[in-house]
Parts: C-alpha cells; sequence; structure tokens
C-alpha cells in the first residue's frame, strides 16, 4: 500500500467475539439491506429504539423504559425514539431475535470497549449489547444527544455536520445504520482530512472538527461541493459512507419542490377548463 493510502481501510464486518461454546454474539446477514441476529442465551438481553426488531423467536419478551426525563429527552434530541426497548430471553432455552435499519443500508458494529465513546449522526444508532454480551445488570449503549464539536463558530454553522448529533457510550457493542460503501480511517496527531458532511457516519470525540473554504469564487460557485469542506484533525478514528440518508432524501426533496407547484398549477388549469 502507498504511503497516501495508509491509514485507509475498506470497513467489513469484523469477525465477531464468541461465546465460550463457539457461538457467536452476533451474525451480521445480507449485503446492501443487512439484518444484524442475536442468539440470546437464557436471561440475556438486547437494547434497541422502538421499531428496530425484524424477527424473534418465541419466550423473548419486551420491555419499553423511558429511562428519567432527562436521558428521554436526549434521546430525542440525538435521534432516538421515546422509549428505549430492552429484548430479553425468559424462556430458559436458546433463543434468537434480529434488527434491522430503517433504510436499505449496512449495519456497521462499534466496539466500544476500544472507542469508548463515538459522536454520530442523528438517528444513526440501532441497537447494542452490554458488557456481559447480554446479560442482566450491566449497562447498555447510553444514547444522548450533544452539539456540533466544531471549533469555530463558522465550523459550528457551516461543516455539514448536524448542529445536533447523537453521542453513544458504555455498553459493549453499538450498531449502526450507514449506506453503501463504509470507509474507515484512522488519523494520526495533527494529521487531517477533508471530507463532505454528508459523507460522515461517527467519529470519536479526540477528533477535532473545523472547516475550510473549498477554493476560490468559482469553485464556490460551481464546483458542487459549497462552500467549505469539513476538515477533520486527529488523533482518532472516522467512519466514512458513500452514500448518506441525507443524500437519498435531497434529490428526494428537490423533486418535491418542483413538482408540487406544478401540480397545484394544473390542478387550477383542470378546474378553471372543465368546471362550469
Amino acid at each position: 500500500m502507498s504511503p497516501l493510502l495508509a491509514g485507509f481501510e475498506h470497513w467489513v464486518a469484523p469477525v465477531p467475539e464468541e461465546y465460550e461454546d463457539g457461538m457467536p454474539v452476533y451474525e451480521i446477514l445480507g449485503t446492501d439491506a443487512q439484518i444484524v441476529q442475536f442468539p440470546i442465551r437464557p436471561n440475556r438481553q438486547i437494547h434497541c429504539f422502538a421499531g428496530g426488531m425484524a424477527y424473534m423467536s418465541d419466550g423473548i419478551t419486551m420491555e419499553a423504559r423511558l429511562g428519567g426525563l432527562g436521558r428521554t429527552f436526549g434521546r430525542l434530541a440525538g435521534g432516538g425514539s421515546i422509549f428505549e426497548v430492552i429484548y430479553t430471553n425468559t424462556s430458559g432455552r436458546e433463543g434468537y431475535i434480529a434488527m434491522t435499519p430503517d433504510y436499505p443500508g449496512v449495519i456497521v458494529p462499534i466496539d466500544l470497549r476500544i472507542s469508548q465513546r463515538i459522536i454520530a449522526l442523528r438517528d444513526s444508532y440501532l441497537c447494542g449489547t452490554n458488557g456481559g454480551f447480554g446479560g442482566d445488570g450491566d449497562p447498555f449503549p447510553t444514547i444522548s444527544a450533544g452539539f456540533n464539536p466544531a471549533q469555530s463558530v463558522g465550523a459550528f454553522f457551516c461543516s455539514g455536520f448536524d448542529f445536533i448529533v447523537q453521542t453513544i457510550e458504555n455498553g459493549r457493542w453499538a450498531f449502526l445504520m450507514a449506506m453503501g460503501t463504509v470507509v474507515k480511517k484512522t488519523l494520526l496527531p495533527g494529521e487531517s482530512i477533508l471530507v463532505d458532511g454528508d459523507s460522515l457516519l461517527c467519529f470519536e470525540p479526540t477528533i477535532t472538527v473545523d472547516i475550510r473554504r473549498v477554493g476560490n469564487f468559482a469553485a464556490m460557485c460551481c464546483g458542487g461541493e459549497g462552500l467549505f469542506n469539513t476538515e477533520l484533525t486527529g488523533p482518532g478514528t472516522i467512519w466514512m459512507q458513500s452514500l448518506s440518508i441525507d443524500k437519498v432524501k435531497s434529490p428526494v426533496g428537490v423533486t418535491l419542490i418542483v413538482l408540487i407547484p406544478h401540480c397545484i398549477l394544473l390542478t387550477l388549469i383542470f378546474f378553471v377548463t372543465y368546471l362550469p
């Protein structure tokens, strides 16, 4: 690998940890619209937000929790649901449960034992396990809201990253929703990378966020990248995605803005022309 590409990694799902008897802690199934499936031992638990479950075995019970007023508002601001949901295997035998994203995409497991805390796009958290791989009593991932960790006022408003971000900490594994190809990059101290704000998935809190002008006046007006690029400086690890949900929504929104006035105009013409 050339020195220019050092530190980049085409992200693929890591080989999951295993229980003592060789059973994997989780399995990621599929390619572009993935499912994460958890074998659940008796009394083991899985944490997610409302609506994340795809299927589960008989004997898995669901409990919805508020988790306190402050935590609830933090979850909502960070893109979560009002309730957090805990699934527990109460059957006394082996069970399973599967989670799926809200949109076609890939599932990115983050080892919180290594990263400890990450800053992610709002709505990116899917589910998680606690330190005991789902054992009762250990903390699950804590999802809360935080402000864009920009280093300047200009970066706060123009970095392309949301004003409110999702912070994830505690627990053992956090599973995030992404789209397209995921690339992982580890930045050395003082090393910087320029990215499009819509291409970010998450990064470690040791990363500093700033902006840099894209170029001259012509580049800013006609380059298609806006006025500024997001500048991330290490040390720390970042995860990038080739097709974020915001990129998918953007052309849809533009299309609706264009079509709605035309539809209204055509409707008025129809009523004026064909109705007495």
